[in-house]
């Protein structure tokens, strides 16, 4: 997905329309904007109207993404924890009309983790591979802290193993015992 040739064309339009927007864009697409997965939509938060809808929708006509069914950009974001701050958030598009920011990679990684989904283990890997994390106790911190023990630490161990094989997970757990409690 280009997303500079749709924010730019989105722009000209909201222009034309006296409107201006702001998204913050979260989830798949924050990972392919690192290349770490492909989308083939943006789920973003932002301030929806039935003018902006219809922009939007033009755009995707436009360039033929999205459906009718399920537009290119949209606000149906499901269930995210850890909008960052703004002073955290990264500008990816600024023009005019348009201002286009997305969570730092940290903060998806605590989504996923909180969601404890076992479709987003895959990600998780890709994340602690991107991120250089080695070890998985942060990660399993980091998971205490924010989950309210909803998730199941094996995701953390099993992202683990995705990143850096089944030989590294063993020796982790030789290592730390007691994790095998936990898992249970």
């Amino acid at each position: 997905m280009d997303y500079q040739k749709l924010f730019f064309r989105l722009n000209q339009k909201l222009a034309g329309s006296n409107l201006t927007l702001r998204l913050h864009c979260v989830g798949g697409f924050v990972l392919e904007y690192y290349g770490l997965k492909a989308t083939n939509d943006i789920d973003a938060f932002y301030e929806s109207s039935e003018k902006i809808d219809d922009l939007i929708k033009e755009v995707g006509e436009e360039f033929n993404v999205g459906t009718s069914k399920e537009s290119w950009l949209n606000h149906a974001v499901g269930r995210v924890m850890s909008i960052s701050s703004e002073k955290n958030q990264i500008v990816i598009f600024q023009d005019t009309n348009l201002s286009v920011t997305i969570s730092p990679l940290e903060s998806v990684l605590i989504d996923k983790l909180q969601a404890g989904r076992t479709k987003d283990i895959w990600d998780v890997a890709k994340i602690m591979q991107y991120l250089e994390i080695t070890q998985p106790d942060g990660l399993l911190k980091l998971m205490m802290k924010h989950s309210e023990g909803e998730t199941d630490p094996a995701i953390i161990l099993e992202a683990y193993s995705i990143a850096y094989g089944k030989e590294a997970l063993k020796e982790y757990l030789r290592k730390n015992p007691d994790l095998m409690r936990l898992l249970k």
